[in-house]
């Protein structure tokens, strides 16, 4: 792994090798306190997960850290307290408001204004159902775009691939196979793909076969949580559900766990280290629990059970995680495990969708920050400070660089073949009180998203110590201003009070929109249909 701060010399960027030729130093070292500089090291290239949950809401985990508005009394999620408790959580995680468009961005690095990225929404950027607005008298056509990334993109998979990794993706994926096999995971630097295909809300599951290995089977969307395969006996014995439940379908979320289990005990028996990409199919609707998770909700006076057991689910999906890295081939014997040398980041894919993502306003699909603010936590024992907790801003896009970093950046991808847009956060993993600010962060949004969403820019940056978000909506001409720091609801435009706050962030989005860049191509810049700008009524 690299060095994250300047120690003895060796700059920001040098190898774990490098270092070792100047220092001598051997096994993991984790220095904090009084020192100046802050350093982490491995002798081997961790592992990394990204287990991302989908439209799962800001406020429906258990968690008590501050990051989340938690509805503690109505879901449970035990697993995710205690990686919040012996993890990172950030206050200010955001995303794309969308399933795919988050993933792409995800697996790029960029924001979906790049050629190599183009996924602004699911399905069709005209998706126009806002009352009294049709196709025909909407004021924009939006821009073409693709459902899945780029075949040229250098997917977050081949560049760690580049690095020496072993790659898999288990769960949803909903960025290949659209445009054909060559955008399918296992043509995009996965050497392992169960389960990823083209759906969002899974209507194609799969289930293993002992002949064949893990298989799709089309069982349609009123069964979403039907598989191939019956729970048995000894399933149930093993995994501590009820026998009530043996011989009926297996639930989604166990099946999502079972190709879990052996594949991190496919990948824990080579001596390269591997990326893991486990996405969740819960808890995008339709919504079901499995039976006796959603009588366990109810029993703990859980409001929605049916939701609650969905988030159970998903919960024991980690749980299960958490014992394959502690015991990676299940014989009881722990000399195997691969805990202390694996980072897990755990997030969502946009804000939640089913009931309210109180305090934020709106859901999943708009700006607000409903829609575009997610939990994150990052869990990785004795190299992460437990209990902690940072306010700095990251994006979804900033996985890619901060993955890269922390195994090492030993390749990158080029500036002219596949520029990032993502800011690596590596450093605040290892120290969370580091202080640096992220650049601000940007959406452009060239279309519709039924009444949710309409064509939009947005940014999001700090000025005197407070964070504020500027919106301009390109058909209503109209912009909108909160200070996110003492307004979390979005409850008060303040844009007629605070023009000079405005102006540097409306420049800022001007700057951005038309920055000069190979590969950068913004649809709609601020500019009339003259091409003059756009001058907003508070200058």
């Amino acid at each position: 792994m690299c060095c994250l701060h300047s120690v003895d010399g060796v700059r920001k960027g040098d190898t774990f090798q490098s270092f070792m030729k100047i220092n001598k130093l051997h096994p993991l070292i984790f220095v904090i306190g009084s020192l100046t500089s802050s350093l982490c090291l491995a002798d081997k290239q961790p592992n990394l997960i990204v287990y991302m949950i989908d439209d799962l809401g800001w406020n429906q985990i258990s968690a008590t850290q501050v990051t989340m508005g938690t509805h503690t009394g109505s879901f449970i999620t035990p697993n995710i307290e205690k990686i919040a408790n012996q993890g990172l959580s950030f206050t200010h995680a955001y995303t794309q408001p969308n399933c795919a468009p988050s993933r792409a961005a995800m697996l790029s690095g960029q924001y979906p204004a790049r050629i190599n990225n183009g996924v602004y929404i699911v399905g069709n950027l005209n998706r126009n159902k806002k009352p009294g607005i049709t196709k025909e008298q909407a004021q924009f056509t939006g821009p073409s775009q693709t459902q899945d990334v780029a075949t040229h993109a250098v997917t977050i998979a081949e560049a760690l691939k580049k690095n020496g990794y072993n790659t898999a993706h288990i769960g949803k994926y909903h960025v290949g196979g659209h445009s054909g096999e060559s955008t399918m995971p296992e043509n995009q630097g996965f050497d392992i793909n169960i389960g990823g295909y083209t759906q969002g809300h899974q209507p194609t599951c799969f289930a293993k076969n002992g002949k064949d290995g893990w298989q799709f089977t089309k069982l349609g969307r009123g069964d979403f949580d039907r598989f191939g395969e019956p729970y048995s006996e000894s399933y149930v014995k093993r995994y501590g559900i009820p026998k009530s439940q043996v011989g009926k379908p297996k639930h989604v979320c166990d099946a999502l766990a079972d190709a879990m289990e052996e594949t991190v005990q496919s990948l824990a028996a080579k001596p390269e280290p591997f990326y893991l990409q486990l996405h969740a199919y819960a808890v995008h609707g339709p919504v079901q629990s499995r039976p006796d998770l959603k009588e366990a909700a109810e029993s703990r006076g859980s409001k929605q059970t049916n939701l609650a057991g969905f988030i159970l689910g998903m919960d024991a999906v980690l749980g299960r995680l958490l014992d394959s890295l502690e015991d990676p081939d299940k014989n009881g014997d722990t000399s195997d495990s691969i805990a202390k040398n694996t980072l897990i980041l755990f997030t969502s894919d946009n804000g939640g969708t089913h009931g309210d993502n109180l305090p934020l306003r709106g859901v999943k699909g708009m700006f607000t920050e409903g829609g575009i603010r997610v939990p994150l936590i990052a869990y990785w024992p004795g190299v992460i400070p437990a209990n902690t907790i940072t306010d700095r801003m990251v994006h979804g896009i900033d996985f890619y660089p901060t993955l890269l970093e922390v195994a090492g950046n030993a390749w990158y991808p080029s500036e002219k073949k596949h520029p990032l847009d993502g800011e690596s956060f590596a450093k605040f993993l290892f120290n969370p009180k580091k202080q640096g600010m992220r650049s601000p962060i940007f959406y452009l949004f060239p279309g519709y998203m039924d009444a949710r969403a309409q064509p939009c820019v947005v940014t999001i940056d700090e000025i005197e110590s407070k964070r504020y978000k500027l919106l301009y909506f390109y058909e209503a001409d109209e912009w909108e201003l909160y200070n996110l720091t003492d307004d979390i609801g979005e409850d008060r435009n303040i844009i007629k009070t605070h023009p000079k706050h405005a102006t540097m962030l409306s420049n800022k989005i001007q700057n951005w929109l038309g920055q000069k860049h190979p590969t950068w191509k913004p649809k709609f810049p601020l500019a009339k249909k003259d091409g003059k700008p756009v001058l907003p009524r508070f200058l």
